[in-house]
């Protein structure tokens, strides 16, 4: 024991101060809890009848180099605790889409925790009063026409580890991040660069009055190496790129050549960037790569199969009452599997054994070759899906909802990337078109899911492609992004290539907040897309030559 304890110590030290002991924290989060659940009451009006504290007790290093010098070097520590309370009961309480528990800054020793967990459990059980008696009032007056439950019941879950911090070689993920912002000192027109390396470890605390303890490590990817860099064409255009590789250990970490080699890529493209045409908006057949395709669908579908939005009358609901029917293409299935770790080797940023609210991770089959399955669920109950199944995510400040986690497309017929390419050729002469598109990467995309936003959908490629109806030559191009609207897009949908890809080092955002997530999709043939110039930060390029290079 007194051995285990001293190496605990030792990687403790290589991050700094060590960890308040777990078995502290919990006792702590427990005993108040119990206090209030025994104790807690405001006139006529008894305790919450349910109860549930969070804590994130996390720790980051974060070391950032420019042009091979750095500009970053830091350990941070945060805590942030949650408390969401529950007033009435399972059938109508206090809580909708918008509800929010309350939130705060931490502190480290347990006694102070319990103070901190008392003042939070104050203000959202007043709230939770409010919120009741106000939502009591509303239904004397609105129409209601699915009468459903507010919370689900579901079994309590136990599962508390006692993760420890893992040692952390600060010198060599300095040399690292010092090494990869180098590579761009070789290329004069990219004006800015960074290169930076990310350790991070968190503990993520749940106790709730039905009895679920959980103490398990948090959901973000804990390791990450990203390099960004960025431009101006002579026209002012801003050009950007950049690369990431997410890691569960650094022991793990691609050879040192190969994040060198991606680094060059960067540069590289910024550089043809820089002299490519700008494309004007244009609607034609167009290849997605399998990062387009995965963010497509996150856009397209992902967001609008979230449980919540489907009993919200404010939402779009494209998909409420599509049940059983088709709404994709039949050789399209599309899967959420959070329990999936690793795909091809590489760790999965959306995997995770519990999810907010201590639900074990399910693998949801939300549409089955072309027709809609499930949507992905929270404790909120939908119609016909009176169960969570796994996917009720938040941020560590966010009340948790239906969100996606490892988003997968899966194809039957797929065909090999050269037969995808055969086959836009032939949509692009059939279309009577001069021109397709082969869209590569993605920087994120956007997709309204209220009912008083048009539900236009945009996602922008992070490398454009013309491609010649005759010769298939291909022309890079900039400055446009892809939209459309949900059913359209995705029935334009004509074949998927048999190179299943992850894109892996998303964050996706929503009312719950910022969660990591993946997609694992194919390459798509489209046999049409519609391409719109994005909004432009034109500015003079800079008038003289980095001083790096300036060769006078």
């Amino acid at each position: 024991m007194a051995a285990l304890l001293c190496a605990a110590a030792a990687q403790a030290e290589t991050w700094g101060s060590e960890p308040t002991p777990a078995g502290e924290v919990l006792k702590s989060m427990e005993s108040e809890l119990a206090r209030n659940l025994s104790r807690l009451k405001q006139d006529r009006f008894g305790p919450p009848y349910f109860l549930a504290y969070r804590l994130h007790d996390a720790r980051r290093y974060d070391v950032g180099a420019s042009l091979g010098e750095f500009v970053n070097d830091e350990v941070d520590d945060y805590r942030v605790a949650y408390v969401e309370a529950r007033y009435g009961g399972s059938d109508i309480d206090n809580t909708d889409l918008n509800y929010q528990g309350v939130s705060a800054a931490a502190p480290a020793d347990p006694a102070v925790l319990s103070q901190t967990f008392w003042q939070l459990t104050d203000q959202a059980y007043k709230g939770a009063l409010s919120g009741w008696l106000e939502k009591k009032a509303k239904r004397a007056t609105e129409l209601v026409t699915d009468v459903l439950d507010d919370f689900s019941i579901e079994p309590s879950t136990v599962a508390v580890l006692f993760p420890a911090p893992p040692a952390l070689d600060r010198d060599k993920l300095k040399g690292l991040a010092r090494r990869l912002s180098e590579v761009f000192r070789d290329y004069p027109e990219v004006h800015e660069s960074n290169a930076s390396v990310t350790a991070f470890w968190a503990r993520r605390f749940l106790v709730t009055s039905e009895g679920t303890r959980l103490l398990t490590l948090a959901e973000e990817m804990p390791q990450e190496v990203r390099a960004y860099a960025s431009t101006r064409a002579e026209d002012g255009m801003k050009l950007e790129d950049s690369f990431n590789v997410s890691l569960r250990s650094f022991d793990d970490l691609p050879p040192e050549a190969e994040l060198m080699a991606s680094a060059r890529r960067v540069a590289s493209e910024l550089t043809a960037l820089r002299r490519a045409p700008v494309q004007d908006a244009a609607a034609a057949p167009a290849i997605l790569d399998p990062e387009m395709s995965g963010v497509l669908f996150h856009e397209a579908l992902g967001h609008k199969l979230e449980g919540q939005r489907q009993r919200d009358p404010r939402e779009s609901q494209v998909f409420r009452d599509l049940l059983g029917k088709r709404i994709i293409p039949d050789f399209l299935s599309v899967i959420d599997d959070p329990t999936l770790k690793a795909f091809q080797g590489a760790p999965l940023h959306g995997s995770y054994d519990f999810d907010s609210e201590g639900t074990p991770a399910r693998r949801a089959v939300l549409v089955e070759h072309g027709i809609l399955r499930e949507f992905l669920m929270s404790r909120w109950p939908v119609k016909g899906f009176s169960r969570a199944n796994g996917h009720g995510r938040s941020d560590w400040r966010a009340h948790p909802s239906g969100r996606m986690a490892n988003l997968i497309v899966e194809a039957r017929g797929a065909v090999p990337p050269a037969e995808l390419e055969r086959r836009l050729l032939e949509a692009i002469l059939k279309a009577g078109k001069p021109y397709g598109f082969l869209l590569v990467g993605a920087f994120g995309g956007e997709n309204p899911t209220t009912r008083d936003s048009a539900q236009t959908l945009e996602v922008r490629p992070r490398l454009a492609y013309r491609v010649d109806a005759k010769t298939g030559r291909k022309t890079l191009v900039r400055g446009v992004k892809l939209v459309g609207t949900p059913l359209v897009v995705l029935n334009r949908i004509l074949a998927a290539g048999d190179d299943i890809r992850l894109s892996n080092g998303f964050q996706c955002g929503a009312e719950s907040g910022w969660v990591p997530v993946s997609q694992t999709a194919p390459s798509l043939l489209l046999s049409e897309v519609e391409l719109q110039r994005l909004p432009e930060d034109r500015s003079r390029p800079p008038i003289l030559p980095s001083p790096l290079h300036d060769r006078r």
